[in-house]
């Protein structure tokens, strides 16, 4: 028996959503966007990952939600948020309903990796509060997913304090460390990290590397 997930994203420069109920295997498919385009009308309830440069009314309360777990001044995160585009960085959120009752569920932000044109670096990924515990985590990772395939890319790269064990249940295994081209970023200056001297083997248990205020921090990636 497969489970079934309703999940739609706007797709390239699409402004179409999808909606409907797909089976595991259509959902780890890279026609998955496709089979849903084709086979599936769009329904109210419907959970869906949107750039967020194409739906700009939401940057404030994007702000608020990212801020709920990394705090900024709420100008500069806004301006931070701006700066979605589609040539990168891009903001993901994953929205759920429509019109009065569409709800704000997650953010994630998609960024290039220098020297690796196949590769982008995800952070910032956070799911609200309120809505947590419900696998929207896993929704918006693997929203993220298809969208960077969708793009070209095969490989996400990331950064976790402690949440390395999610992760690895995702698919994500631990790595060398990588230069996001947005290593300026505004969200989490914890992404400037400090190499040791003499590089040690991670575990999920356990990292040599450290972010500038000295927290361990792991480095894992997936090919997708």
């Amino acid at each position: 028996m497969t489970s079934s997930v309703h999940i739609s994203w706007l797709y390239g420069h699409s402004n179409e959503n999808v909606c409907g109920t797909v089976s595991a295997i259509h959902t780890s498919s890279p026609l998955f966007g496709i089979y849903c385009s084709i086979c599936f009308p769009r329904c109210d309830d419907e959970v869906r990952a949107v750039p967020l440069h194409k739906r700009p009314d939401l940057v404030e309360a994007c702000a608020d939600l990212v801020n709920s777990e990394w705090q900024r001044s709420r100008g500069a995160r806004v301006h931070a948020l701006q700066k979605s585009c589609h040539e990168f960085p891009v903001c993901l959120v994953l929205l759920q309903g429509a019109g009065d009752g569409e709800k704000l569920l997650g953010h994630a932000r998609l960024s290039q990796v220098v020297g690796h044109s196949g590769s982008l670096f995800v952070e910032s990924v956070v799911v609200s509060k309120a809505q947590r515990g419900k696998g929207y985590g896993r929704t918006l990772m693997e929203a993220a997913e298809r969208y960077a395939r969708g793009r070209g890319f095969q490989r996400l790269c990331l950064t976790t304090h402690d949440k390395q064990h999610f992760y690895a249940h995702l698919g994500y295994v631990l790595s060398q460390p990588v230069q996001n081209a947005g290593a300026m970023t505004s969200f989490v200056p914890m992404e400037q990290t400090s190499l040791p001297s003499h590089p040690k083997v991670q575990t999920l248990l356990e990292t040599p590397y450290k972010d500038v205020k000295g927290t361990p921090i792991f480095w894992m990636h997936k090919d997708i």
